[in-house]
């Protein structure tokens, strides 16, 4: 690797940041509120008004290909989203209307986060987009879960402005780590000729073949896990405690699925993405079918999410790196390719939390297991099928726009 390559787990550390505003929004907010006699569905509707900017934050994404460098993004996103965190945890009289405009521009902001740091993720060697993706989704979910257990037990020994002082440290101290960044010069454009390359960069993207092979995989319910969204309410039906129940589905479901993030990068750097992808899927849909066909005890409940959740992360890295093998080196429209691609991720964690909902309804929670478990594994062998078919029919033309060391890492790397 080129001595001013970026090491792969300087992606974990700066993705702790973004982790930690994730974890203070759906772990240690709510768990305040509820301590205050705030009403779950209220709880529910602050949680998912603050989420929107997770589906929508290509809108605004392109900033950070204009004027500053990356890591001046990720400094300013961390610091400004930190604080309006602390806000919202400082500022106790506040009403839910407040306290979810806060919590909206936290992550609006951190949203950025994602964006620069996935904008310097693309430049990164073929042959580590793998290892570089775990890591990136190992330190978002390992630090977010280990971020917000950590708040939340600190919560009952200290006051909100220290705990508030805290959690600004929380998102602000692993972005520090964007300092050790490298990043190429910057091309000098005046700003009529840089929006007409960003415009010209962009365009290849939403018109080459390979963008609209991704968006098969990333559209799809194969690897969208959403069990993860309702877990903790199907404890009773596993006849699981509520120390179970808090284990499984808060610090260690976070650190096992942070275990799968690492161990999936290494697999996508040594196989196909796209094959990886579904293989991905296939882990999640084995455990899916021990929790629909297992006894319902707390055996099967914890030990059926454990797995599950290596499932999870192993998905969370194999969609990364597959992103990253679809868009290449960008030389100009870095984090807006990314991030309109990233988003696209979040649509199917969505609808098939709809339909695990609408399942268990209609047959309980063998019936959630199952539907999830049918389309990850239905999913996966679609999707296996079509990754033969796009690697005989891979745009000649879209492997030739990269350099040669990028089209040895398009679909196997070196040791597949």
């Amino acid at each position: 690797m080129p001595a001013k390559e970026n090491p792969p787990w300087l992606f974990g550390i700066l993705s702790m940041a973004y982790g930690g505003v994730n974890a203070i929004t759906t772990l240690l907010i709510p768990f305040l509120l509820r301590q205050r006699g705030v009403p779950v569905n209220q709880i529910a509707n602050v949680v998912a008004v603050a989420f929107l900017p997770a589906a929508w934050y290509f809108l605004w994404s392109p900033v950070v290909d204009l004027g500053m460098l990356r890591r001046h993004w990720i400094l300013l996103a961390a610091i400004v989203s930190g604080l309006a965190c602390a806000a919202a945890i400082a500022w106790p009289p506040a009403s839910l209307a407040a306290l979810t405009v806060l919590l909206f521009a936290a992550n609006a902001v951190s949203m950025l986060l994602s964006s620069a740091c996935g904008a310097v993720l693309t430049a990164i060697h073929p042959a580590v987009r793998g290892t570089a993706s775990g890591w990136y989704q190992a330190g978002s979910l390992g630090g977010g879960a280990l971020g917000g257990g950590a708040t939340i037990w600190l919560a009952g020994f200290i006051g909100p402005k220290t705990l508030a002082a805290l959690c600004a440290a929380l998102v602000v101290l692993p972005a520090l780590a964007a300092l050790r960044l490298y990043e190429e010069p910057a091309h000098g454009l005046k700003a009529g000729a840089l929006f007409r390359a960003l415009a010209r960069d962009l365009w290849e993207v939403l018109k080459a073949r390979r963008t609209w092979a991704g968006l098969a995989f990333f559209l799809s319910p194969v690897g969208a896990n959403a069990l993860t969204n309702l877990v903790s309410s199907i404890g009773p039906d596993y006849r699981a405690s509520a120390g179970q129940v808090a284990a499984v589905s808060g610090v260690l479901g976070g650190l096992v699925s942070a275990a799968g993030c690492l161990a999936g990068g290494w697999i996508c750097d040594r196989m196909s993405r796209m094959k990886a992808y579904t293989l991905a899927g296939l882990v999640s849909a084995a455990f899916a079918a021990w929790m629909a066909l297992g006894s319902k005890t707390p055996l099967t409940y914890f030990g059926g999410y454990t797995g599950y959740s290596l499932g999870t992360g192993f998905a969370y890295a194999a969609f990364t790196a597959l992103v990253l093998e679809v868009l290449g080196k960008r030389p100009h429209a870095a984090g807006a390719a990314y991030s309109l691609l990233g988003s696209s991720g979040n649509m199917p964690i969505a609808y098939m939390t709809s339909v695990d909902g609408l399942a268990y309804r209609r047959g309980g929670v063998k019936g959630l297991m199952t539907a999830d478990g049918l389309a990850n594994a239905v999913g996966a062998a679609i999707l296996l099928t079509f990754a033969g078919y796009a690697a005989r029919r891979w745009l000649p033309e879209d492997r030739a726009a990269e350099p040669i060391h990028e089209q040895q890492g398009d679909l196997k790397t070196p040791g597949a």
